[in-house]
């Protein structure tokens, strides 16, 4: 399952833009961001769980949840609590499988998705690996 990072800077359309390209079917978010999913949800059909952590306000949270229905809205806790209760075998991935969509401000245009594989990832740790 590859992870799609879209950060709060690129707004309501980059968001959008993010979910709708990558076919996103899970959001992870802090609940302060709760508000501005609200537009971006409308356009990304294949959306169906948001998960978020820390402490949501209460209204931001009654108004996602009443006005995207379709939505399961659950927090990080209730999640690890779902997995404890209904645990699955791993699936490891391999080096070239996809781990992570990093999307770019797009400063000449939509945001840009940087594909990144495990093999990517590793290296990027790797004592070997010199950042100039």
């Amino acid at each position: 399952m590859p992870v799609v990072t879209a950060y709060a800077t690129l707004g309501e359309e980059g968001l959008t833009y993010s979910l709708k390209e990558t076919g996103a079917k899970a959001i992870f978010l802090d609940p302060q961001l709760i508000s501005s999913l609200l537009v971006p949800v409308m356009s990304s059909p294949d959306l169906q769980f948001v998960i978020y952590h820390g402490e949501p306000s209460i209204d931001h949270l009654a108004k996602l949840k009443s006005t995207h229905k379709h939505l399961t809205v659950v927090s990080y806790d209730e999640l690890v609590q779902l997995g404890k209760l209904h645990p699955v075998a791993a699936n490891s991935p391999s080096s070239d499988d996809l781990a992570c969509i990093m999307y770019t401000s797009g400063s000449t245009g939509p945001p840009k998705g940087v594909l990144l594989t495990h093999r990517n990832v590793i290296a990027a740790g790797s004592p070997n690996c010199r950042v100039f």
